[in-house]
């Protein structure tokens, strides 16, 4: 039935796309593409009529969904025939106000997913964010990981603009790929868009109150001979200003202003689980990235809480679940976490899954004391441990694959879990039974 309903949904989508000719924004890439999307709908703001994918809508459902204007019906049989209806009238090019450009998400689980979803909607914006070791399990290498991404470059019109990540060595080489003209992001000198003086303004007296604003995130952005200033609040961490970065990138190509970016781009707001800071009981201050996890990503995150001040006799925790569908690399690079922690100045490491002790054996091989080190099964039994040792004012991070549910760690430690539904991943009903 479901295989049906998304040959049905597929040829919708095709038909609507046809009928109103919205231009397409879309993102790949190993990590990142929720931000960025996020971030490119900030820099736009409402300069443009737009969608934007809702949650992480980027398979040969969401896509159409997205397009279509719906959301996923689950097992319910009425409702997906509603939407079956609701699309064949929009197919039909009966809306006056459809958006004129959508941003969508492309994923990839395996070989030819992201071709699969350019049939349904050709890009005229490609961005890609990153190529990384994310689902080898299912690719093998890195090189098949960078093809696959690569179609979304491919798939561009001689008109099209890609938009790539300069600092990634295997998405900057795709310019090759481009029919049309590119645009690099990043930190690398010669970046088409670029960040300096980037500064973080922390509020952390340890005192920390759940609701005030603790971080303020500031830097000079750069295109061209244009510079404007960008600042954002509760806003933490290189990946974050990478995703502003690709924001921006994608809004001048629409013809906004440098200016009018930057002010846009204050709108900016972490989605949940993507190193959003969150108060804590014991006054602490909570890191939570538990959207996902793939390496680029924990070593992004470390290295945001290594730099994290404290005050007092406050400590950096950090609670890092497994990192799946990384195949043969795996093992290789939990060790490569672990001692990434331990060079860090982390007081405490507590580990989730079996994955993830490789993690603690790499700390404690690079030096970590025994007695900083703790591993666990699951994440309630860690959350329990951690609510026990944290203290006031610790800066706690939290990080893991979305099947160890990290998250429920992070409900155990908010000073207010009753806001859990509207800050925290995974709080609607199907995964709350999980």
């Amino acid at each position: 039935m479901m295989i049906m309903i998304q040959k049905i949904l597929k040829v919708l989508a095709v038909r609507t796309m046809r009928a109103y000719k919205p231009k397409v924004i879309g993102i790949t890439g190993s990590v990142g593409k929720t931000s960025t999307r996020n971030a490119i709908q900030a820099a736009i703001g409402d300069a443009k009529s737009i969608r934007v994918a809702e949650e992480n809508y980027n398979n040969e459902f969401g896509l159409p969904l997205t397009i279509l204007g719906e959301e996923p019906q689950g097992g319910s049989i009425i409702g997906w025939l509603g939407v079956l209806w609701r699309g064949f009238v929009l197919s039909m090019g009966a809306k006056d106000n459809y958006p004129q450009w959508l941003v969508l998400e492309y994923g990839a689980d395996k070989k030819g997913d992201i071709l699969y979803l350019t049939d349904v909607a050709r890009p005229y914006i490609s961005v890609v964010t990153a190529v990384g070791i994310a689902h080898t399990e299912f690719f093998g290498t890195i090189e098949d990981v960078k093809e696959e991404k690569g179609t979304l470059v491919r798939a561009l019109p001689e008109d099209g603009i890609a938009i790539l990540n300069a600092d990634d060595q295997n998405v900057e080489s795709m310019r090759h790929m481009a029919k049309g003209a590119f645009v690099t992001y990043g930190f690398s000198d010669g970046a088409n868009v670029t960040a300096r003086d980037i500064s973080v303004d922390t509020r952390h007296d340890g005192d920390i109150d759940p609701t005030e604003i603790v971080a303020k995130l500031s830097f000079e952005l750069h295109a061209g001979n244009e510079s404007a200033t960008v600042s954002v609040d509760n806003v933490l961490g290189d990946a974050h200003v990478l995703s502003i970065l690709a924001g921006a990138a994608v809004a001048l190509q629409l013809g906004i202003s440098l200016r009018d970016v930057a002010k846009n781009l204050k709108s900016y707001v972490p989605m949940q689980g993507r190193m959003r800071l969150i108060g804590g009981i014991k006054h602490s201050l909570i890191l939570d990235d538990t959207y996902n996890a793939s390496p680029k990503a924990v070593h992004a995150a470390l290295e945001a809480l290594g730099s994290f001040p404290l005050t007092g006799t406050a400590r950096r925790i950090v609670v890092i679940g497994d990192m799946l569908e990384l195949g043969r690399y795996a093992e290789k690079a939990h060790v490569e976490i672990g001692q990434h922690v331990s060079s860090l100045p982390i007081d405490l490491l507590v580990t989730v899954g079996e994955f993830s002790r490789d993690i603690a054996r790499g700390a404690l091989a690079a030096g970590m004391d025994q007695s900083n080190v703790f591993t666990y099964a699951t994440a309630p039994d860690a959350g329990r441990f951690v609510q026990d040792r944290m203290g006031k004012g610790d800066v706690i991070l939290v990080k893991g694959s979305q099947s160890v549910r990290m998250e429920k760690i992070v409900k155990e430690l908010m000073a207010e879990p009753l806001k859990a539904g509207e800050l925290l991943v995974r709080q609607n009903e199907t995964w709350l039974k999980k």
